[in-house]
C-alpha cells in the first residue's frame, strides 16, 4: 500500500492544497502552526474515519474562518490497482466515494466497508471513537508527542499477523511436531493439575492428599505417646497428693489452737482501746472548754480598744467633708455653664449643615438636568436612525431570500443545462432526402426531394414498401441518457428559479446585487444607531429622568426643612457650585466652633464627676467609721451578755483549767494498761496464724483436685492398652510417609519436565524473533554503529521487553533510555515491523512520523536519515514532518515546503 495524492479542501487551516507522494521518500517541511500535523490527520482520517461522522470530531475538522465542509481526496495503491477515496464530512450528509483505476466506483457505506477490506484493518466500518481513533495503525503513523512511546504496545496490536509473517521466514524448521506438542500438552496437564500459576503445590492434588494424610498420621502418633506419658504421670500425682493431704492434716489443728488464743488478747485490748478514746474525747472537751473561754475574754478586750481610736477618728473627717461639698457645688456651676454654650455651638452646626445639604441638593440637580438633556438629544437622534433602519429592512424583505451560495449553485444549474443541451444537440442526426423514385417517410411523415429533418430521437425511416430504417442519434442509449441528463437539468434549473421566484440568471444577479446593498445600509444604520447607545439608550433616558426628579425632590424637602426665609436658591449650575463652596467653609467654621465648646463642657463635666466622687468617696468612709463603731459596741454589748464581766469571766476559767487536768490523768492510766497486752504483736501473730492455716486448707485442697484428676485420667485412658496403640499408630504414620515420598517424587519429574519443555518453547520463541530482530538490529547499526543490536522477548501477549544492546556497554531497557534514545529505537523497531507486516500489503506501507524526533541531537539526525533511507530502500514508503527541514538535506527525499 502507497500513498500517491492527496488533495485537501476546508479542512482546519488549509484551504486548497494539494501534494504529490513520492513513492519511496518524502519530507514535508514548514514552521510550528503551518499545518503540518494537520495533513497527517487528514490522510489518517480519510482512511479510517466515516464521512457521516458528527459530534466533536467532525468539529475538529472544520475551519473557524473558511466556509463550506471538509473535503478530503486520497489517491493511493493497494491490492495491485490504484484507488482514489474522496469523502466529505459533513456529518448525517457526508458522502464516501472509492473510484478504482477502471472506472468503478462505491459510495457511502459500500465504500467504507471496501476500503476497510483493501487496507486489512477493522475500523468497525468508520465508527470509531475519538480514543479509539488513534490506536489505528499506531505502528505506523507516529503523532507528534507520541514518537517515545514503547513501540511493544503497538506491536502487540499485530501480534497475530507479525508472527503468522515470522514463522514464513524459515522457523518452521524449528517448530515442534504434531507428537511433541501432544506431549507438551499432556505435560502441561498434569503440572496444571498438581500446580498453581506460581508454582506451588495445588490444593486437592495427589500430593496434597499425601502430605495431609501424612500429617494426620503424625498427628495420630503424637497422640499415642502423649496418652502413653499422662496414664504414667496420673499415677505420679495421685501417690504425691496422697502425702501432701497427710501432711496437711497434722499440722493444721495447732495452727487452729494459737489463732484462738491470739484473738481473746485482741478482744481485752480492743476494749481498752475503746476506753482510751473516751478519755481522750473528755480531755479535748475540757480544752476546748477552757480555750473558747480564754478567747471570748481576749475579744471583749480588743473590741474596748478599738471603739475607743474610732471615737477620736470622727472629728476631723467631718471638717474636710464640709469643704469638699463647698468644691463639689462650685464646679457643679461651672459646668452647667460650659453646657449652655454647647447646645447653642450644636444648633448653629446643624443649620449649617441643612445649608450645606440644601447646596449639595442643588447642585447634584443641576448635574441630572444636564445629563438628561444630554441623552434626550441622543434618543432622538437614535429615533431617526431607527426610522431609516426600519424603511431599509421593510425594502429587504420584499426581496427573495438569495444568498450567495444560492447564486453560485444558480450559474452551476444553468452551466449544467447549456452543457446538457450542446450534448443533446451534438448526437442529434440530419436526414436530408436529395432525390427518389419511390415514396419516402420519416414516421409516418411523407419527405419530398430537398426536405431536411434533425432527429434528437428514435425515428422509423420508410423508403417503398419494402425497406424500414430505424434511426437511433448517438447510439440510441446514450441519447436517451443526454436527453434525461437534459431534461433533469432544465427541471432543476427551472425548480431553482421558480423557488425564489424569478425570471432568469440575471434577475437574480440584480436581485443578489440589491440585497447586499440593502444589507451594507442596514449594517451601517445599526452600527451607527448602535454607537449612539441602541436599545439601552431609552433606559439610560428614563434612568436620568428618575434621577434628575429625584434630586428636584430633595431640593424641595431641603427648602421645607429650612423654610422660605433661609432657602434662597441659585439660578444656574455655576451659583449652585459658590453657594456650595460658601456652605462648606460655613459647615467647617460651626464644626470647629462645635468641637472647641464640646471639649470645654466635657473637661468642666470631669471636673464636676472628679469633685462629687471626692465627696461621695469621703462621706461613704464617714459613714463606714460611724457603722464599724455601732457595731463594736453591739459586738461587746452581746459578748458581755455571753460571757458576763470580767469577775465572772475569770471564774470560768478557773474551772475549765481544773476540769482538763482531771480527763488528762484518766487518759494515762488508759494507755498504761493498753501498753501492757503489747497490741501490735498481737494483730501480726494473729495474721501470721491466718495465713500458715489458709496456705495448708489451700494446699490440702489442691492436692484433692490434683488426686481426683489423676483419678479421672487412669480411669479414661486406662481403658485400652497404649502400647498397642502407640504400635498401630507407628504403623499408620510409616505407610503415609512412603506414599507422601511416592507422590512427591512423581511430582518432581512432572515439574522438571515441564521447566524442559518451557526451555525449549523459549529457544523456538528466540528463533521465532529473529527475523524481526536481525531487522531492527539493521536499522540500529545506522545510528549506534556495528555493534548496535536489539533483544526482544515474544510472550503470550506479544513482543515485550526491548532492550538496546550496544558494544562495551551493558544491555539497556527501553524505558531507561534517554529521550531522544526511545525515539530513535522507537522508529527503528516501527520500520521493521512495517517492513514484516508489508508483505500483506503487496511489500509496501506508508510511514509517517510527524515531528517524531524532536529530542535528537543534530548531529544524530545524520545517522537517522541513513535509518529513513535504508527503510526506502527495502521497499517501504517513508514520509517525513519537521519543522527543520533542513536538518534533513541529506535524506534526499521529495520536499515539500508549507508556510512562510
Amino acid at each position: 500500500m502507497r500513498l500517491l495524492s492527496l488533495h485537501v479542501r476546508n479542512y482546519r487551516v488549509h484551504q486548497d492544497i494539494s501534494l504529490t507522494f513520492d513513492p519511496s521518500r518524502n519530507l514535508i517541511g514548514g514552521p510550528n502552526e503551518s499545518g503540518k500535523s494537520t495533513l497527517a490527520e487528514a490522510i489518517h482520517r480519510t482512511l479510517f474515519l466515516r464521512a457521516k461522522t458528527g459530534g466533536g470530531l467532525r468539529k475538529e475538522m472544520i475551519s473557524t474562518h473558511l466556509g463550506g465542509d471538509p473535503e478530503i481526496s486520497l489517491g493511493f495503491e493497494a491490492c495491485g490497482h490504484r484507488w482514489e477515496i474522496q469523502k466529505r464530512f459533513a456529518g448525517p450528509k457526508g458522502s464516501a466515494r472509492l473510484t478504482h483505476s477502471d472506472g468503478s466506483s462505491f459510495r457511502d457505506d459500500e465504500a467504507e466497508t471496501r476500503l476497510a477490506e483493501i487496507l486489512r484493518c477493522d475500523t468497525q466500518g468508520g465508527r470509531l471513537s475519538a480514543s479509539q481513533l488513534p490506536l489505528v495503525w499506531s505502528h505506523l503513523w507516529v503523532w507528534q508527542g507520541s514518537s517515545g512511546e514503547d513501540p511493544a504496545a503497538h506491536a502487540r496490536a499485530h501480534k497475530d499477523t507479525l508472527v503468522q509473517r515470522l514463522q514464513q521466514e524459515g522457523v518452521a524448521a524449528v517448530m515442534q511436531s504434531a507428537t511433541d506438542q501432544r506431549v507438551r500438552e499432556r505435560v502441561g496437564t498434569a503440572y496444571a493439575e498438581l500446580f498453581t500459576a506460581t508454582g506451588k503445590p495445588k490444593a486437592g492434588s495427589k500430593p496434597e492428599i499425601a502430605r495431609l494424610q501424612l500429617e494426620e498420621a503424625e498427628a495420630a502418633l503424637l497422640r499415642a505417646r502423649e496418652t502413653g506419658s499422662r496414664l504414667e504421670q496420673a499415677v505420679i500425682d495421685h501417690t504425691r497428693a496422697e502425702r501432701e493431704i497427710a501432711d496437711a492434716d497434722t499440722a493444721l489443728p495447732s495452727l487452729r489452737a494459737g489463732r484462738g488464743g491470739t484473738e481473746a488478747k485482741l478482744t481485752q485490748a480492743g476494749e481498752l482501746k475503746r476506753m482510751e478514746e473516751v478519755h481522750l474525747r473528755a480531755l479535748e472537751s475540757a480544752s476546748l472548754v477552757l480555750n473558747q473561754a480564754a478567747a471570748a475574754d481576749t475579744k471583749i478586750r480588743g473590741f474596748h480598744q478599738q471603739a475607743a481610736g474610732a471615737r477620736e477618728g470622727l472629728d476631723p473627717a467631718e471638717k474636710k467633708q464640709a469643704s469638699l461639698a463647698a468644691e463639689e457645688q462650685n464646679a457643679r456651676s461651672t459646668s452647667e455653664t460650659a453646657a449652655i454654650a454647647q447646645r447653642q455651638s450644636a444648633d448653629a452646626l446643624r443649620k449649617c449643615r441643612f445649608h450645606q445639604d440644601l447646596a449639595i441638593a442643588v447642585s447634584t440637580a443641576f448635574e441630572k438636568s444636564e445629563t438628561h438633556q444630554r441623552l434626550a438629544a441622543r434618543h432622538a437622534e437614535a429615533e431617526v436612525i431607527r426610522d431609516d433602519l426600519n424603511i431599509l429592512r421593510g425594502k429587504l424583505s420584499q426581496l427573495p431570500p438569495l444568498a450567495a451560495k444560492e447564486l453560485a449553485k444558480f450559474r452551476q444549474l444553468e452551466r449544467e443545462t447549456a452543457q446538457a443541451t450542446t450534448s443533446l444537440e451534438a448526437m442529434a442526426t440530419g436526414i436530408e432526402l436529395v432525390a427518389s423514385n419511390t415514396t419516402v417517410t420519416l414516421d409516418e411523415k411523407a419527405l419530398a426531394a430537398g426536405d431536411f429533418q434533425i432527429l434528437t430521437d428514435t425515428g422509423d425511416l420508410v423508403i417503398g414498401n419494402h425497406a424500414r430504417l430505424r434511426i437511433r442519434p448517438g447510439g440510441g442509449g446514450s441519447l436517451a441518457d443526454a436527453r434525461a441528463r437534459h431534461d433533469s437539468a432544465r427541471r432543476a434549473w427551472s425548480d431553482a428559479l421558480d423557488h425564489h421566484a424569478l425570471r432568469d440568471l440575471d434577475h437574480a444577479a440584480t436581485v443578489f446585487e440589491q440585497r447586499q446593498s440593502l444589507e451594507q445600509q442596514i449594517a451601517q444604520c445599526e452600527t451607527r444607531w448602535k454607537a449612539l447607545g441602541g436599545e439601552a439608550l431609552a433606559i439610560e433616558l428614563a434612568a436620568a429622568k428618575a434621577a434628575l426628579d429625584a434630586a428636584e425632590a430633595e431640593v424641595r424637602r431641603r427648602k421645607e426643612i429650612l423654610g422660605s426665609g433661609d432657602s434662597a436658591t441659585p439660578g444656574n449650575a455655576v451659583a449652585a457650585r459658590d453657594l456650595l463652596a460658601a456652605s462648606g467653609d460655613n459647615l467647617a467654621a460651626a464644626e470647629t466652633a462645635e468641637a472647641s465648646a464640646r471639649r470645654s463642657a466635657e473637661h468642666t463635666r470631669a471636673a464636676l464627676e472628679a469633685a462629687s466622687q471626692a465627696l461621695q468617696r469621703h462621706c461613704d468612709l464617714i459613714a463606714t467609721s460611724r457603722q464599724d463603731l455601732r457595731d463594736l459596741e453591739t459586738s461587746i454589748k452581746v459578748l458581755e451578755e455571753n460571757h458576763g464581766d470580767v469577775a465572772a469571766r475569770q471564774l470560768s476559767l478557773a474551772r475549765a483549767r481544773e476540769a482538763e487536768q482531771q480527763a488528762a490523768t484518766r487518759l494515762a492510766a488508759s494507755r498504761r494498761d493498753l501498753s501492757a497486752l503489747a497490741p501490735e504483736t498481737l494483730s501480726a501473730d494473729l495474721d501470721r496464724f491466718t495465713r500458715a492455716i489458709g496456705r495448708q486448707e489451700a494446699a490440702r485442697r489442691e492436692a484433692e483436685d490434683r488426686r481426683l484428676t489423676a483419678r479421672t485420667h487412669l480411669i479414661l485412658d486406662g481403658s485400652s492398652d497404649p502400647g498397642a496403640e502407640h504400635s498401630h499408630a507407628l504403623a499408620r504414620c510409616q505407610a503415609a510417609r512412603e506414599l507422601h515420598a511416592s507422590e512427591q517424587r512423581r511430582a518432581k519429574a512432572i515439574e522438571k519436565l515441564h521447566q524442559l519443555f518451557s526451555s525449549s518453547r523459549e529457544a523456538i520463541d528466540r528463533s521465532l524473533v529473529q527475523p524481526l530482530t536481525d531487522r531492527i538490529s539493521g536499522y540500529l547499526r545506522c545510528l549506534f554503529g556495528p555493534g548496535a543490536g536489539i533483544r526482544v522477548n515474544l510472550s503470550e501477549g506479544g513482543i515485550e521487553g526491548l532492550e538496546l544492546i550496544r558494544t562495551g556497554d551493558p544491555a539497556f531497557g527501553f524505558a531507561s533510555l534517554s529521550g531522544g534514545a526511545r525515539e530513535q529505537v522507537a522508529a527503528a523497531v516501527r520500520l521493521a515491523m512495517a517492513e514484516i507486516l508489508a508483505a500483506e500489503h503487496d511489500g509496501c506501507l506508508p510511514v509517517l512520523f510527524d515531528d517524531a524526533f524532536a529530542y535528537t541531537d543534530p548531529e544524530r539526525t545524520q545517522s537517522l536519515q541513513r535509518m529513513l533511507n535504508l527503510a526506502a530502500l527495502r521497499g517501504l514508503q517513508v514520509i517525513v514532518l519537521t519543522c527543520t527541514p533542513n536538518d534533513y538535506s541529506a535524506f534526499g527525499a521529495s520536499e515539500i515546503r508549507m508556510g512562510g
